[in-house]
């Protein structure tokens, strides 16, 4: 039975923006404005809509409305408090500017500049802060004289902004989420993303440990699909959101996402910047850091702050600092970010301090202040003392030679690594093998829990109606997921799933953290290597008298060759 769904207004809406993108070969560029749309498309039907049902009773427009400084101003007032942007004049709102301006040979900027100048937000907010960005994206990398001097991009462009505003931002069948979603997995935009599947493991963990954190750090941002994923948890709606994103669209992307699955953006603090090169995110200490890291394999000298070890001794001195004041001098934690003063004095007295003697990292562990991974010992020491650390991270870290003494640092000295988990790869869900290591800082037992997935079908499908991208196997199992955190948060110990092993069985392999070393998933009979010699032994004994017996037939024959 074909799914209701697919005949969905926003559904037919989504796949006719999919097939205009794929065939035009629109710049990527361009992609801003697209972006651009469905936010301005969501600010203005969320607050038109909410305008409306305010004067419902009052027997006026919203025209007239507007030109009642008193109704106005409550709008005004109830704009910030509830959304956090207002849209100060009737005529900006997107189905006005289309009905009044569309058939305008200089439609699209128009549209941009009533967009841009009729906005606004309380002054100095993280509203104010990232739609800023997003405009400022706009008119240093889109080149829109292209579209004013080129009618087939112009026609394509303006026939998908047209087709995003008659989307419906409350149908429930087909999302406006899901709709912005599959757009931007699509070319030109193709914003970086993280796997669903892994983003669902990851938060499930996270609040297995941690029901209601406060502050979570996500130093790889990409779409903010992993902050939407935790978001969507109950008890994570008042908490704070940190996060780094390097790729201009991409971070258009998250904050459009963000906003659009009600974000209360002045709760969540984006840096557009390279977490490889800006290592801490401020001094601040989390009591969660979730995230996809990008494999370590890619992280040259040249990728990283040559200055970082500097830094990072100023951020752990800064650190120090902050644990004393607040320990010895009652001195509100949240105070050393808000603070201006308060902080500019602590950068001061760092910058008199004399970090050339204070490396913590002396004899065999000389060289990991060398070592890439030093980002990684750093994340860690970003939590608070009862935090966690919830990461994927590539294969290579568990068994890589060079890295034995980086293990030995973060299981026998430190006890850091609490659980390592295998998630096996698929070709054809899209899936790659995967590794997701769970730190905590003063953990009371000394062992390291292993779980490995390789034979749990971890994935299934999703309803035809819910496919946006061509991540089309995207779901967890439920039940797969519910026995892996019912071991996890149990320890159990499972026959060829999984298995505790202690510290000094660690050490014994060398600090080897494979899962294979730990869970034996093997299924059938050993084979003795003395049965298998000896049955060679016998089998090439039987091939030598059989050859012997063909050249005694042949010469009783006279055959020669």
């Amino acid at each position: 039975m074909i799914e209701k769904s697919r005949y969905s207004n926003n559904y037919n809406i989504y796949r006719t923006i999919k097939s205009k993108l794929r065939q035009s070969k629109m710049p990527r560029d361009l992609s801003y404005l697209l972006v651009l749309t469905f936010l301005y498309k969501y600010c203005s039907d969320s607050l038109k809509d909410h305008f409306l049902l305010s004067i419902k009773d009052k027997g006026i427009t919203l025209d007239e409305a507007f030109k009642n400084d008193r109704i106005e101003m409550e709008f005004e007032d109830d704009a910030f408090h509830m959304y956090g942007y207002y849209i100060k004049n009737p005529k900006a709102f997107i189905d006005e500017v289309i009905e009044n301006t569309f058939e305008d040979k200089w439609f699209i900027q128009r549209m941009y500049v009533t967009f841009r100048d009729n906005v606004s937000f309380v002054k100095g907010s993280n509203y104010e802060k990232y739609f800023d960005f997003i405009f400022n994206c706009i008119e240093s990398q889109c080149k829109l004289e292209r579209i004013e001097y080129d009618p087939k991009i112009n026609f394509v462009i303006k026939d998908i902004i047209y087709s995003i505003s008659k989307l419906d931002i409350y149908e429930q069948e087909f999302t406006y989420e899901d709709v912005f979603n599959g757009i931007c997995s699509l070319r030109p935009i193709l914003v970086n993303s993280d796997p669903d599947y892994m983003n669902e493991i990851l938060a499930e963990i996270v609040f297995s440990t941690k029901s209601t954190p406060m502050d979570v750090y996500t130093p790889f941002l990409n779409d903010a699909s992993l902050l939407v994923k935790m978001f969507s948890k109950t008890n994570f709606g008042y908490g704070k959101s940190f996060a780094k994103g390097y790729d201009p669209i991409t971070f258009c992307c998250a904050i459009a996402k963000l906003f659009i699955h009600y974000f209360n953006l002045d709760n969540v603090f984006l840096e557009f910047e390279n977490a490889f090169d800006s290592i801490d995110f401020y001094g601040n200490s989390f009591d969660v850091i979730v995230s996809n890291l990008p494999s370590f394999g890619g992280w040259s000298s040249k990728s990283i702050n040559t200055n970082r070890e500097h830094e990072i001794l100023k951020i752990n001195r800064r650190r120090q600092l902050q644990n004393m004041l607040s320990e010895q001098f009652n001195v509100n934690e949240d105070s050393f970010a808000e603070d201006n003063k308060l902080s500019s004095a602590l950068e001061s007295i760092i910058d008199e301090i004399d970090l050339s003697n204070a490396n913590n990292f002396t004899g065999e562990y000389e060289s990991l202040k060398d070592n890439e991974y030093l980002f990684l010992i750093n994340l860690i020491d970003s939590l608070k003392d009862d935090g966690v650390m919830v990461v994927s991270i590539a294969q290579s870290f568990l068994f890589k030679n060079s890295l034995e003494t980086l293990r030995k640092y973060l299981t026998y000295e430190n006890n850091y690594i609490d659980c390592v988990i295998s998630i096996p790869g698929d070709s054809r869900r899209y899936m790659r093998p995967e590794i997701i290591c769970v730190f905590k800082k003063n953990r009371l037992s000394e062992d390291v829990l292993f779980i490995d997935l390789a034979k749990e079908d971890i994935i299934k499908k999703v309803p035809l109606s819910r496919i946006t991208s061509a991540r089309k196997y995207s779901q967890l199992n439920d039940e797969i997921i519910k026995r892996l955190i019912d071991t996890y948060t149990k320890r159990k110990v499972i026959d060829k799933y999984s298995n505790v092993a202690s510290i000094s069985e660690i050490e014994a392999n060398g600090f080897n953290l494979s899962v294979s070393r730990y869970v034996d998933t093997f299924e059938g009979e050993f084979i003795q290597l003395n049965d298998l010699a000896n049955e060679k032994e016998e089998i090439t004994s039987k091939i030598k008298e059989l050859n012997k017996k063909i050249d005694e037939m042949m010469e009783d024959l006279d055959i020669k060759f």
